[in-house]
């Protein structure tokens, strides 16, 4: 699809990407009618399947595994490898009738996560084709930016907590977003928010990061956590899900920086 919206969710780690990941896939597939693709791409805490009870029996960490020791074994050389490896990534995909979904999986052994982000990267670029959406849950911090792992970007949404640290970080992601990312459109999701903030919204405007929505600390998300329900099955009249609604309104709408 040539008009196909790719939407990066990223942030300080334990700010709620995951939460607000699974939140706007409900939202998205409650309101629209898109062929949409879940990306669960931080290696260190993939907890996206789990929370949208979608959960796929490989990875592209089994899959960059599995060619490895197929080159390295000669059972079939580069070339096909390299022909094959859009197939294996659809085999991989699991699929609901709301939306299919792909993990970036844990590395079995030691090491960086650098040959999965390369990987990863090409991925997105070949298989977002064939979807309307592609709502990727990143890993926490720079690292997929930097290695422009996300480079394709249309929407990157920063999602921070209420300190002044995690806003900090925020401005750090802009900045190499900036260098690394084609995104046309980026902006703050305040998260788990409660009290009084106005020293929060102060700091955003002294940093002219555009601010998107407010998440309200919601009971129900502490339930379904502590119960290990799958999140996406949260009612409607949650606090946070009527929130994330007006939020997919917006940068669906077009109307974000």
């Amino acid at each position: 699809m040539e008009n196909r919206i790719v939407i990066a969710v990223v942030g300080k780690g334990g700010s709620g990407k995951t939460v607000i990941t699974t939140l706007l896939a409900k939202s998205i597939m409650g309101k629209y009618n898109y062929k949409m693709l879940l990306i669960d791409a931080d290696p260190t805490h993939p907890h996206l399947s789990y929370m949208v009870n979608l959960i796929p029996t490989r990875s592209l960490e089994n899959i960059r595994t599995e060619v490895i020791d197929k080159t390295l074994t000669k059972k079939k050389s580069v070339q096909d490898l390299a022909r094959n490896i859009d197939f294996e990534v659809y085999n991989a995909l699991a699929e609901s009738k709301d939306f299919s979904l792909f993990s970036i999986g844990q590395p079995e052994g030691p090491g960086c996560f650098c040959p999965s982000n390369a990987l990863l990267r090409k991925v997105i670029e070949s298989i977002s084709k064939d979807f309307d959406l592609i709502l990727i849950d990143c890993e926490a911090g720079l690292e997929q930016i930097n290695r422009m792992v996300i480079k394709s970007v249309d929407i990157l949404l920063i999602v921070s907590d209420i300190s002044i640290r995690s806003i900090e970080t925020a401005n750090s992601i802009r900045k190499s977003a900036k260098k690394f990312t084609n995104y046309k459109k980026l902006g703050v999701i305040l998260n788990k928010v409660k009290g009084n903030v106005d020293s929060i919204i102060k700091k955003l405007e002294e940093l002219n990061l555009p601010l998107l929505a407010r998440i309200p600390e919601d009971d129900n998300i502490v339930e379904f956590d502590s119960k290990g329900l799958p999140l996406i099955d949260i009612p409607e009249n949650s606090l946070s899900l009527l929130s994330v609604h007006k939020l997919v309104e917006v940068i669906l709408d077009d109307r974000i920086l």
